[in-house]
């Protein structure tokens, strides 16, 4: 028993040796690590604005920034583990997580391939904050963007959130891209009707309205026969940028106004076959 003591009371002694000789080391160690924490925070902070500043990218920026403080930080914690005496076992968490990366990487998957898509759109820049675009029947304005997912916000005001990969696989329409989208719609007349007058009176009430761009111009034309119908396709141009004409808003508003002329120039619609 006495023995065991014995061992014991050395093997304390040692330790408590051991940890002294390396106060100044673990001393040495909490100063850089507290040291690099900071320096990490300030450059990320600068590279952030740096590079959003060259990129006026919010995808690209943060994946940048991400990338470099892994980078650093990943360096700080081998200078740290260093100065400890932990040379080897630095090696060997690196390679741990390295294979742990990987493993979480595989299993999940789905995370792994939208952050993958965010990635790519990033660098192929299909779209930015503000631009309307569509896909997967979903239209409305980029709200947000981020490595993951993409936030649209539709034309009547819901949040929808968009994984990145949905958005790499499917077909793609950026109205912004050209800034401008038509609308259209149909308008039934009789035959026996001032048809010309009709939509020459069309024609200037859609151009009456300030959001209806003058180039490409608004056009009304006969586009089909149907009995004794003749069937008027009425169409125009607006700017996706202005937020007051955002297509549906406009249309009603048009549409509104016209039924109003037909009214008030007692215009009988034929009714609708089928």
């Amino acid at each position: 028993m006495e023995e065991e003591i014995k061992i014991f009371v050395e093997q304390l002694e040692n330790t408590w040796s051991l940890f002294l000789h390396k106060i100044p080391a673990i001393i040495l160690a909490l100063l850089v690590l507290a040291i690099g924490v900071f320096v990490i925070k300030f450059t990320s902070k600068y590279a952030r604005k740096t590079i959003h500043e060259k990129a006026k990218d919010s995808i690209v920026t943060t994946f940048l920034v991400n990338i470099i403080s892994i980078i650093l930080t990943l360096f700080l914690a081998s200078i740290s583990l260093g100065i400890l005496g932990f040379g080897n076992i630095t090696d060997k968490i690196l390679a741990g997580t390295a294979i742990t990366t990987f493993i979480v990487g595989f299993a999940l998957k789905d995370i792994g391939e939208n952050f993958l898509a965010g990635i790519l759109m990033a660098f192929r820049r299909p779209f930015k904050i503000g631009d309307l675009i569509e896909v997967q029947k979903i239209r409305g304005k980029v709200k947000d963007l981020s490595l993951r997912e993409t936030n649209i916000q539709t034309l009547d005001g819901k949040d929808v959130f968009i994984p990145n990969s949905i958005i790499l696989k499917n077909p793609l329409e950026n109205y912004t891209y050209h800034q401008l989208l038509r609308n259209d719609f149909i308008l039934m007349l009789n035959i026996e009707d001032d048809v010309e007058k009709i939509m020459n009176d069309i024609l200037q009430l859609i151009n009456s309205f300030e959001e209806v761009e003058k180039n490409p111009k608004a056009s009304v034309s006969i586009s089909d026969f149907e009995n004794n119908k003749v069937k008027i396709n009425c169409s125009f141009w607006f700017k996706t940028t202005d937020v007051t004409a955002p297509g549906g808003s406009l249309r009603s508003k048009i549409l509104k106004n016209v039924l109003i002329y037909i009214k008030t120039n007692n215009i009988n619609i034929p009714p609708a076959t089928g």
